[in-house]
């Protein structure tokens, strides 16, 4: 009787996943350009998903290779000028290794320049990686 317990405590254990936990998020998926600096990771519980929230940041002069990295890895929409920002609204990608779902979102710090030939002049583009930890 006690193996079959521990065969089918072994059997429920695997088919258990752990949490996702707070951490490097494009890290952990795999290289990226040097230009992207991970600034931390964060968890929001009163929102409603209680998502882990990974923050980047690069710098106006290297944002165009950080948004081709990310469209091409992950398939992230082209940043867009609205209002006072460029922005790329969110992009929802699932890792095919670990099941996990990540909403990624790139945009400036509020600016003037409408005009990507001048991103250079933008101090720095942001870039959040998020992951939910609980069902909406």
């Amino acid at each position: 009787m006690r193996p079959l317990i521990t065969l089918a405590l072994m059997l429920l254990c695997g088919a258990l996943q752990a949490a996702p936990q707070c951490e490097n998020f494009l890290g952990a998926l795999g290289t990226y350009p040097k230009g992207i600096e991970y600034l931390g990771c964060h968890q929001e519980p009163e929102l409603q998903t209680a998502p882990l929230i990974a923050t980047y940041r690069v710098k106006g002069v290297e944002a165009a290779v950080a948004e081709r990295y990310l469209q091409q890895t992950y398939g992230m929409p082209r940043l867009l000028f609205m209002c006072c920002m460029w922005d790329s609204f969110r992009h929802f990608h699932r890792d095919r290794q670990s099941g996990i779902g990540y909403e990624i979102l790139m945009a400036s710090e509020e600016t003037p320049i409408n005009e990507r030939t001048q991103w250079a002049q933008i101090g720095f583009f942001y870039i959040t990686v998020s992951v939910n930890t609980l069902e909406p």
